[in-house]
Parts: structure tokens; sequence; C-alpha cells
């Protein structure tokens, strides 16, 4: 964290230059070689400017909170803010690392990957002709509600994606070591088709979650579980509200966020 002397993007800039400079050129080859990213951030986006006598002057964001992967991994919460500049050309940032309190469960969030999985259109089946009464939007949301113990089952039965994916590729490597001083044995090359199979399965079903968590698009056959993980803490970090301002102009963070919202939208609708 710090000035680094040099914008990163376009809209860094409000006035001057509206080309890509070889300072900034340089600074986003650096910042894409070490692979770091900004820190969510709040308050000012301009923070240095210069202010002649006469005229607009000139606003930049030269000064960042970056962070990588592991940052964010073990300070998922972290946010900097940056501050009115007063008397000074630059603004000052505090970069807050709260701890992580989850306070309410995780939501439901449907996997796609089960729709191959066995008993699944069975665990459907099953929920749907479930008796319910009422209007038919009305039947049909209790459906859906009903399904997500079922679902949340299958995918507890399908254990964790990521270590079976790991155990298996472990398996394959110590069958084939034994194959490469036995290239003979027939039980040997079974367990090895065997486990072969699994792994397949194994890679495409953590490939699909990935992908859907991630929401990134690419074609099938582009696994790369480690860029898909990434893009997940990256979205997850950026994606969060760490500071929000009411209508009034009071301040809220972190665990606050959500009541300040919610009580928004009771004083707006009544």
């Amino acid at each position: 964290m710090g000035d680094f002397n040099s914008s990163l993007n376009i809209e860094d800039n409000y006035t001057g230059s509206s080309n890509i400079t070889t300072g900034m050129r340089d600074f986003k080859a650096c910042v894409e070689e070490i692979e770091v990213f900004d820190i969510n951030s709040s308050g000012l986006h301009y923070t240095w400017n210069q202010k002649p006598k006469r005229g607009n002057g000139v606003f930049k964001k030269i000064d960042r909170v970056m962070g990588n992967i592991s940052f964010t991994d073990s300070f998922p919460s972290s946010c900097a803010l940056f501050q009115p500049y007063r008397v000074s050309d630059h603004t000052p940032c505090i970069l807050k690392l709260p701890s992580v309190a989850r306070d309410r469960p995780k939501p439901f969030k449907f996997a796609n990957f089960l729709v191959r999985k066995e008993g699944f259109l069975e665990a459907v089946k099953e929920g749907w002709v479930m008796e319910v009464k009422g209007h038919p939007m009305f039947r049909v949301v209790k459906k859906l509600r009903a399904l997500k113990t079922p679902m949340r089952r299958l995918l507890l039965k399908q254990g964790n994606l990521h270590k079976k994916v790991e155990l298996l590729r472990s398996e394959i490597d110590d069958v084939q070591k034994l194959l490469d001083r036995d290239p003979s044995d027939e039980d040997l090359r079974s367990k090895e088709t065997g486990l072969l199979k699994e792994f397949r399965a194994a890679t495409l079903d953590e490939e699909e979650f990935l992908k859907q968590k991630s929401k990134v698009k690419l074609s099938l056959g582009d696994t790369n579980s480690k860029f898909f993980h990434n893009t997940i803490k990256s979205n997850s970090h950026l994606n969060r509200i760490e500071v929000i301002n009411n209508s009034v102009g009071e301040s809220f963070e972190g665990g606050e966020v959500p009541m300040a919202i919610v009580q928004h939208y009771k004083n707006f609708l009544g």
C-alpha cells in the first residue's frame, strides 16, 4: 500500500492526458506479473490532486492498497478506506483487517453437476408428488423449498470434490509406480483402469462446480482448477460491501451493513 506514482487505468485520471502512458503500461505489466489486485475499497476514488490557482486542476488515483489471493484468503473482510485529503495533496488511507464472523447459515445454492448423479431424478420425483394446497405458484415454491434438504443430502454424499480429486491422483500415481516395476500385473492394470475412470468423473464434477461458482464462461475441456479457485476467491472479496452510508450520511461498517440496508428499505417502503 502507498503512493505508486502512476495511474493503473484510464478511469484513474480525471484530467490531463487520456492516453495510456509508458508508466501506466509498465505498472500494469508489473501488477499482472506478480498477480496482485486492488483490495476492496471505499471512500474517495481520486487519491492525489494538483490544484492550480486557475482551472480545474488534476485529479488522479495513484495511491493504492493491493494484495494477492493469499492475502484475501487470510483477510477476506479486508477493506481500504480512502479519506478526504483536507490540506494535503494525497488522501490518507486506512487498511482495515476485521475478523470474519458468520452470523447466519450459508444460503442454499444448487450444484448443477448433481443432475448427473444417481438418486437425483428419484429425489425430484419424490418431492414433486408431495401434496400442497393453495395457489399454483405457492405450490411450486413450497415444492422447490422442500427439495433443498434432499439436494443438500445428495451434495453431501459426493464428499469434498477437491480432496477426492487429490486422493485419486495420489492413488493413480502409486499404482502406476507399481506397474512400472511389473507391467504384466493384470490386477494392477485393472485397478488403474478403475481409478482413471473415477478420476475423470471426479475432475469433471470439480470443473463444473468451480465454473458455476466462478461464473466464468469457458468451453468444456478448459480445466484449470487453480484459475477457477482464484476467480471465486477474488470475486468473493471484491463483491463484499464493507462500508455503506445511509440517506442521512451515517456510515456503517462490517456486520452493520446488512441491517443498514434493511432499515433503509423499511423506511422507504413502510
